[in-house]
């Protein structure tokens, strides 16, 4: 399709569609220019062997989308996003063999057992050998939130001397999903002709709702790229990680349920977890993960 209307052609924009983009992690500085420039984008898919789509890229428009799904139809992707609880529960994004695994997941999740695979002061790689045995979103989502705390250690060394402060946690927890988005973008068909971000859209054409776009719109959340564990106790709205409203992600649950209980082990647990090497970031444009995160604990 051609660059038809509402958004003039931005240089790097295709990049996106990438997967060696993301070599070097989530092109945040890429994701602020077009949020400033264009933040409705057509994106023609060749790099990624897809149809084209409209990236949307801003909070705002994102979560229009999200709480429209009159006009915004969701589409199964493969990406888990939590456990079956009847024929229509992985309706937005996962596909049966993620279903499956999902099902399985234990929701009071041993994770002092797991922490105690990264042995002290030696290297150990947390998604190759901790947390292996975890789906991939999931496994995703913890290498994460270990990274955030990792990334930002007084942020760390606050948390465990407030680690009594449930609510506190909890908004750390809320900031980690936030700050790293483990997925990065979900589909939608457009049901009817509309209009997002002052670009009019027609019937049938795709959509890409670039969630970790918009959790790091500097609109909605000042300094997007720090780690901030109490941002959520501040009034701050609530991030696009799991979607919204009524098709929000069935998942939502199942990965706070894990993140926190990883937390509160990591805060319990003497002494501090260290970066071991660089980690090697997923080449992907859907998940935002680790192919390797090195980690060890100093006592």
């Amino acid at each position: 399709m051609p660059q038809r209307r509402g958004a003039p052609p931005i240089s790097d924009a295709w990049a996106l569609d990438c997967a060696d983009t993301y070599a070097r992690g989530v092109p945040h500085d890429r994701l602020e220019r077009l949020r400033a420039r264009t933040p409705v984008v057509w994106l023609d898919g060749r790099t990624a062997g897809r149809p084209g789509a409209w990236a949307v890229l801003r909070y705002a428009d994102v979560h229009h989308a999200l709480v429209h799904p009159e006009l915004f139809s969701p589409q199964a992707d493969g990406i888990l996003h939590g456990p079956a609880s009847d024929a229509d529960a992985f309706r937005d994004d996962a596909g049966p063999d993620d279903a499956h695994d999902a099902a399985l997941i234990d929701m009071d999740p041993p994770a002092r057992a797991m922490l105690a695979r990264i042995p002290s002061r030696e290297p150990v790689d947390f998604v190759g050998e901790v947390a292996r045995d975890l789906p991939e979103t999931l496994r995703n989502t913890l290498a994460g939130g270990l990274y955030a705390l990792l990334r930002h250690p007084a942020e760390y060394v606050r948390l465990r001397e407030e680690r009594a402060d449930d609510k506190l946690v909890d908004s750390a927890v809320e900031e980690m999903l936030r700050w790293w988005t483990p997925v990065l973008q979900v589909w939608r068909t457009v049901r009817r002709g509309t209009v997002i971000g002052g670009v009019p859209l027609l019937a049938g054409e795709q959509v890409t709702l670039w969630l970790v776009s918009a959790n790091h719109d500097e609109e909605v959340y000042p300094e997007p790229g720090r780690f901030v564990a109490d941002r959520f106790l501040q009034g701050a709205w609530p991030h696009l990680c799991f979607g919204f409203g009524r098709r929000a992600c069935l998942g939502a649950r199942l990965a706070r349920v894990h993140l926190r209980a990883m937390l509160v082990a990591l805060l319990e647990r003497p002494g501090l977890p260290r970066p071991a090497g660089e980690p090697v970031p997923l080449r992907s444009s859907a998940r935002h993960g680790f192919a390797h995160l090195p980690v060890r604990w100093s006592s």
